[in-house]
């Protein structure tokens, strides 16, 4: 399909950075999720300058040959741009990581200021405020005895020995290895630095894993970068992330529900005593964090600082609305309904307005990067990077928000609904017959999707737009964007219960208010979609509203959900979502956790005759967050009663498709696998409920 390789060649802007005056954005491109070109075996990222309030003005700064990204201002005049590369790989140097420094008041090439011959991953990297040096994140090198033993198989791993902790390190404008100035054997997270650049804090983990600090919390330090003191100044329970140090306090997001990951995030502060680097115990801490904003009827996702300093912006999920905040004041500098792939935002010099840079999209329209200001002035598209797919005035869709009550009928529900652009309307914008829809239900479950061209993953949203498909996405219970009343329902009751109904409940709504085909309907989703679209295929017709899905696409989706407590690498997080809890924490003849588990489902849906709709299951082969064995349970429940009805013949057979992508984990990336995934998704709603509209 011509169109499915114009979208695959999407450049994505993110990494979006005003210059200290606000007249110039840096920021980075990609494919979508990070997906590579075809043939290769790394993503690539280009480098783009455009200047403030100038339409179409926006230009490469690299070739795209590397995975140049993360471009961040030099302080002051802002006359050179850091960001990290990967230019240093070759045929015999597989990896590359290296902070590069860019010139831009004057003609200059890129140079590395840490070796381009470093292996581990830079995770983050800061100018110093005065613009000398800067600070990063990234383990310890190889040793040569290491990698001798890995060469002679001599690998024997011990869980929680030799762990490559992250270090917090700084470099001058020089250049040179970095000098370490925290090296504890713990794992450095995250970090800021103070006003005068005298110190930094930052923030510890015990191990290297993803689930180390949901399970042994978060510490806050602080330490003076000449001398190398520090000073914890408060354990968190929980994750801290976007660490920000403004005046004598540090801000951060993190979950508000004590002891649960599976939460709503809200920013959280702490006071820094202005001694607090010359106490003798390195571990005395007497300062307690406080959730001060945010969380209750919506959740902070992101926090920055503008570039003088001064300011601390908040995204925001609010409702459907994705919005830029200062914290202080909590004003909205910018709201809409549509989804923020990144932005900034600084104040003028000579007024307290705002200029904000954002990356957004539509329905129609890629995401490019505008400018405006936050007393309302005009969008100012920057940037042209979708121009190839609008040509000869192309359209995809038009949007809609529809409300429902749920099921139970205590709460709203509220999500998007994609029209293809061939629909005929009413004079009320309703289709004049209802639309042929694909049910896309996101991942997560502390997640949400509101407007934006690639309305799910994988660009399928457009592409069935494109074939006269509607396009419904769920917004249910545990979802981000409400408040921990909302978020704490994928706890309590768990998942695969409330989620489900309100699924259910917004897709009947589209049915009931003319907008979608009862008769064709396919449902589909990654991850907590796989799953809960999984839930669907088990469950199918079974809520008694007189309509049932003819085909589920479950992609990288759960089937049975105490062996993902067991398997995933976010097991903690997923034994939050069950029932009663882990595996390990239950009686031997407790079955709750059974509820919401396709597979324990299945017998039941088999003796009672539901129609299973077609199912596509589409899975990573090394999928370490949902490990590919639930799909092959799937698959194994299908065969199984596909040979019993050949041995009867009493029942028709279930069509269905097991997928397998080799090398991919989670997020498929490779060019070739994205374009199979694409054609077989259409290709499947095609076959089970027809052509789209014309």
């Amino acid at each position: 399909m011509p169109l499915l390789d114009d979208l695959l060649d999407l450049q994505v802007p993110n990494s979006l950075h005003l210059s200290p005056n606000g007249q110039q954005v840096i920021y980075s491109t990609g494919l979508t999720w990070g997906a590579k070109h075809a043939d290769a075996e790394h993503s690539v990222s280009s480098l783009w300058l455009a200047e403030t309030g100038k339409a179409v003005s926006a230009r490469a700064l690299t070739n795209g040959e590397s995975n140049d990204h993360a471009p961040r201002w030099s302080p002051g005049k802002g006359d050179s741009i850091a960001f990290l590369s990967d230019r240093g790989r070759s045929a015999d140097r597989k990896e590359s990581s290296a902070i590069f420094v860019l010139p831009v008041s004057k003609p200059g090439e890129a140079r590395a200021l840490t070796s381009v011959a470093n292996e581990r991953e830079i995770a983050k990297f800061e100018w110093r405020p005065d613009g000398m040096s800067i600070a990063f994140l990234s383990a310890d090198e190889k040793t040569e005895e290491r990698k001798k033993r890995e060469k002679e198989k001599d690998d024997v791993q011990v869980w929680g020995e030799e762990m490559p902790f992250h270090r917090l390190r700084v470099v001058d404008l020089e250049g040179g290895v970095g000098e370490v100035v925290v090296g504890v054997d713990a794992d450095v997270l995250d970090f800021a630095w103070s006003a005068d650049g005298r110190k930094m804090a930052f923030t510890t983990t015990r191990r290297t894993d993803i689930e180390s600090p949901y399970l042994f919390g978060t510490d806050v330090w602080v330490v003076d970068v000449k001398s190398k003191e520090r000073r914890r100044v408060v354990h968190v329970g929980g994750q801290v992330k976007d660490l920000v140090w403004a005046g004598e306090k540090l801000y951060w997001v993190g979950p508000i529900a004590k002891g649960w990951s599976t939460s709503a995030y809200g920013v959280h502060s702490v006071d820094v005593p202005a001694n607090v680097c010359d106490s003798k115990d390195e571990d005395e801490s007497d300062s307690k964090s406080s959730h001060i904003a945010y969380a209750e009827t919506n959740c902070a996702l992101n926090l920055s600082k503008t570039s003088t300093g001064e300011e601390i912006l908040v995204y925001v999920q609010n409702g459907m609305a994705d919005e830029v905040r200062l914290l202080n004041g909590d004003r909205t500098l910018y709201s809409r309904k549509q989804k923020l792939q990144a932005w900034d935002a600084c104040f003028t010099t000579d007024s307290d307005e705002v200029i904000l840079a954002v990356a957004t999209s539509n329905v129609n329209n890629p995401t490019e990067v505008f400018t405006t200001t936050a007393s309302g002035g005009s969008m100012v598209k920057l940037s042209t990077h979708g121009k190839q797919l609008l040509t000869n005035d192309r359209k995809f869709g038009t949007s809609r928000f529809i409300t429902c009550k749920s099921l139970d009928g205590t709460v709203d529900l509220e999500c998007p609904f994609l029209l293809p652009s061939s629909t005929k309307s009413t004079e009320e914008e309703k289709p004049n017959t209802p639309l042929p829809t694909v049910v896309l239900i996101h991942g997560g479950p502390y997640y949400r999707h509101t407007e934006a061209f690639d309305g799910l993953y994988f660009l399928w949203t457009p592409l069935l737009l494109s074939k006269g498909y509607a396009v419904l996405l769920p917004d249910y219970r545990g979802s981000s964007g409400r408040g921990e009343t909302w978020a704490a329902y994928a706890r309590d009751p768990g998942t695969g219960k409330l989620d489900y109904a309100d699924v259910i409940a917004q897709t009947n709504a589209a049915v009931e208010q003319g907008y979608a085909d009862k008769d064709r309907l396919v449902v589909g989703g990654w991850s907590q979609g796989g799953f809960l679209s999984y839930l669907c295929s088990v469950r199918n017709g079974t809520h008694g509203l007189g309509w049932e899905f003819k085909a589920s696409i479950p992609g990288a989706g759960m089937t049975e959900l105490d062996t993902m407590a067991l398997t995933s690498d976010v097991g903690f997080w997923e034994a939050e979502l069950l029932s009663v809890g882990a595996p390990w924490a239950c009686k031997a003849n407790d079955s709750r956790n059974r509820q919401g588990s396709a597979l324990w489902e299945f017998a039941l849906a088999v003796k009672k005759g539901l129609r299973f709709p077609a199912m596509l299951m589409l899975h990573g082969e090394q999928d370490v967050r949902v490990p590919i064995e639930q799909a092959r349970g799937m698959r194994r429940a299908l065969e199984e009663l596909n040979r019993k009805v050949e041995v009867d013949g009493r029942e028709k057979k279930v069509e269905w498709e097991y997928v397998i992508y080799p090398r991919e984990g989670h997020v498929i990336s490779e060019r070739r696998h994205l374009l199979d995934l694409g054609t077989r998704v259409a290709g499947w709603v095609e076959k089970y409920i027809g052509p789209g509209l014309e």
